[in-house]
């Protein structure tokens, strides 16, 4: 029998991320990427981060550009997930506090493991953010120093190649790693298919959030307790 498509999308971004596909190459799936939102780098200047006590980076693209503009390694630094946690040992940060994934349950662990006197916090990310951390913390008396390092953007036009796929029925999964991406992904879908090509597919979602910007319509989605590229695969493998 021809094995049939899961099809990953993912931001078009600063480096290469193809670790999901490794997590999945032993299933009975062809996988296939494609971009769904373009990363545009909007900041280059050096970011002073050794009069700081903290560094927070709610995204892999904040996170690789902090690197390039800072040589600060040993900044301590709070990221939202374990994907971008595994990122910044990759890139030579010693001192890393993992959030699990949530804007606020960061909130409560910087809370919990700083002190507001004891100097700015820096908050590096996304021109557009779902959760206004840097605003939630300086209203209960944080200093904040925001650098707004790239922008989000959506992919106009779907591949063809996957329009291909959809029309042939050979899509078995749909996976999504971003709420702005599955928005965008189900924008584009309206455009070109009616929700009946889909009724056979299972959408697989980092996160429940992110589940929620497909329709209720959609009856296969899955997502990650936790959010983690590893929960995802596990997800997929069960349900195979």
């Amino acid at each position: 029998m021809e094995k049939k498509f899961l099809v990953i999308f993912r931001s078009l971004g600063n480096f290469p991320n193809n670790r999901l596909e490794d997590l999945l190459k032993k299933s009975d799936y062809k996988i296939i990427t494609f971009p769904i939102l373009t990363v545009e780098n909007i900041y280059s200047k050096p970011i002073n981060t050794f009069n700081a006590q903290a560094v927070l980076v709610t995204s892999a693209n904040g996170l690789f550009i902090l690197s390039r503009l800072s040589n600060n390694k040993s900044i301590r630094i709070f990221t939202v997930g374990s994907e971008t946690k595994r990122l910044a040992h990759l890139l030579g940060y010693k001192n890393v506090i993992d959030c699990n994934g949530d804007s606020v349950k960061m909130f409560a662990k910087v809370v919990e493991n700083t002190i507001k006197e004891k100097g700015e916090l820096i908050y590096v990310g996304a021109e557009d953010i779902s959760t206004d951390l840097p605003l939630m913390l300086t209203n209960i008396g944080y200093k904040i120093k925001r650098y707004i390092v790239y922008r989000t953007r959506e992919i106009k036009v779907m591949d063809k190649s996957f329009l291909n796929i959809v029309e042939s029925k050979k899509l078995a999964w749909v996976v999504l790693l971003s709420n702005k991406g599955a928005a965008n992904f189900y924008r584009l879908m309206e455009k070109y298919f009616s929700l009946n090509y889909f009724s056979n597919v299972k959408f697989a979602c980092l996160s429940k959030n992110i589940s929620k910007k497909l329709p209720n319509s959609i009856k296969d989605k899955f997502f990650a307790d936790e959010p983690s590229l590893e929960s995802l695969k596990n997800i997929i493998l069960k349900n195979e």
